[in-house]
């Protein structure tokens, strides 16, 4: 089994088309909101050298692999590189 991890603020708005992208896709995922934890995002950014969020890692339960994925615009890569239909979810209505 897999599932993606969220590491985001809660009101973000590429945090939460994140979050649509990964429930449009039935994908199992986690969520954490790290509003008031300062210090637990900054070592999320030292442990995957990113710096902004959402920070997407998808996880594989049976080998305890992470792979990190990146932002919102990783996400849809990933999901355009890994799906058949090259599925694409825009967080406006715009593109």
């Amino acid at each position: 089994m897999k599932y993606f991890k969220i590491i985001c603020w809660a009101e973000c708005p590429y945090c939460i088309a994140a979050k649509h992208a990964l429930i449009e896709r039935s994908e199992d995922f986690e969520y954490c909101s790290i509003d008031h934890s300062l210090g637990l995002l900054n070592m999320y950014k030292s442990n995957y050298d990113y710096e902004t969020v959402p920070m997407i890692i998808k996880i594989d339960t049976s080998t305890g692999q992470e792979q990190f994925i990146g932002g919102y615009t990783d996400l849809i890569k990933y999901f355009e590189q890994h799906s058949p239909e090259g599925e694409i979810c825009d967080i406006d209505e715009e593109g």
